[in-house]
């Protein structure tokens, strides 16, 4: 039976896709986030859930890095669509016309929750553009994703370091169809306080939600801000500097415990692919234009199967990258944790208490300065624009 702490349990669901008595459940704690629950009735003790935990047993890394690139999708409107430099859109949009795959990735379900979700035509993968800021809710995936790789098939999955790093456990062998991609996250905040900001926004506008955008970039890649579309024509937009959510994201404030001690924030990784921004791509790479703020992602190839699949892209722009430099200019998110804020543990039962808004507020206070700046940005975007023309 399963006994991970719960400062150590990322949440990964492999040990319930393997319970073979369906013993096991996904059950939010007080602050939203997921955590295994055991059935003891149920349980037969068969030490299945402990041998695929990542945490317990940790999947094998690779050893090398193969390629370091900075890339960028070469279809213009993709790349506006995307965070960074649409990366993983181009693999996916190569993976479905060379080899029919299935692309599992994260997209919002109706409520505009972050959801793992299985799709096998390009149409579908768009909804898998751009950043989602809550821990998404894996259900069985890990299971539908078994059952295609025994059938065969290709699949290709798209996930943070520990979601990846859960699928490799639970399947305990390699699949010469399986891609995975891991994307490099700060840390993960729970679904609970994405929720209540979603309502919180909907009271304010009075009005239902019809589209969100993370990091848009309406003023450019280094300027991301959240928008927010409502039914009513009314339209939000906030970067990281005015958005309360976000600004709690940024303060540590409100982050899964394991993310505090996170085992998978290191440079070699059991992906095929890690993905992340790319801060300074004219500095750790040759790119003819500069960097026109339009978006880069960088890429390190961790595999051969990786590797191959790089090389054979027609549909993204590839330049080879100093990796040491590229670590520089990340703020060694890809290898260092996040850092527990003060007040961490009193920031939830504040917002079970006083609500979204009064909790940010609290603990993620927006300055007048903040938002003399925040004005100015539409401003300086347009400066700048006309500078590089």
């Amino acid at each position: 039976m399963i006994q991970i702490p719960v400062q150590n349990c990322c949440g990964c669901t492999a040990c319930m896709n393997i319970c073979p008595k369906a013993a096991i459940k996904m059950e939010a704690d007080f602050e939203g986030f997921l955590y295994p629950q055991v059935d003891e009735s149920k349980c037969i003790n068969c030490g299945l859930c402990e041998k695929v935990c990542p945490i317990v047993n940790p999947p094998q890394l690779a050893e090398t890095i193969h390629r370091c690139v900075v890339s960028r999708n070469s279809d213009l409107k993709v790349l506006e669509e995307s965070t960074s430099g649409g990366f993983i859109d181009a693999l996916a949009e190569h993976m479905l016309n060379a080899h029919q795959t299935l692309v599992c990735g994260v997209a919002y379900d109706e409520d505009f929750m972050p959801i793992h979700k299985i799709v096998s035509d390009r149409q579908e993968t768009e909804k898998f553009r751009n950043s989602k800021y809550a821990q998404s809710v894996l259900g069985d995936t890990f299971c539908q994703v078994k059952q295609l790789l025994q059938q065969e098939k290709y699949v290709l999955f798209i996930g943070t370091p520990c979601q990846v790093a859960g699928l490799k456990s639970f399947l305990q062998k390699d699949y010469d169809t399986l891609v995975t991609v891991d994307i490099v996250c700060r840390s993960i905040p729970s679904p609970l306080l994405w929720r209540e900001y979603l309502k919180w926004q909907e009271q304010q506008y009075k009005s239902k939600i019809v589209k969100v955008s993370c990091r848009k970039k309406t003023y450019g890649y280094h300027s991301g801000a959240l928008e927010i579309e409502f039914a009513n024509g009314q339209h939000y937009a906030g970067s990281n500097r005015v958005d309360y959510f976000m600004k709690c994201f940024h303060k540590d404030v409100c982050s899964r415990p394991s993310c505090y001690d996170c085992r998978f924030k290191t440079v070699h990784r059991c992906s095929d692919f890690t993905v992340f921004d790319s801060w300074k791509p004219d500095e750790i790479a040759t790119l003819p234009a500069g960097d026109d703020d339009r978006g880069y992602s960088n890429v390190l190839v961790h595999t051969q199967k990786g590797k191959q699949l790089l090389e054979q892209m027609k549909n993204v722009v590839l330049f080879d990258a100093d990796m040491e430099k590229m670590m520089t200019f990340t703020g060694g998110m890809e290898r260092t944790s996040v850092t527990r804020t003060s007040g961490r543990e009193e920031f939830y039962h504040s917002l079970a208490n006083e609500g979204f808004h009064k909790t940010a507020k609290k603990y993620a206070a927006v300055s007048g300065k903040d938002r003399v700046i925040e004005g100015l940005k539409p401003l300086r975007y347009y400066l700048k624009t006309k500078i590089i023309k």
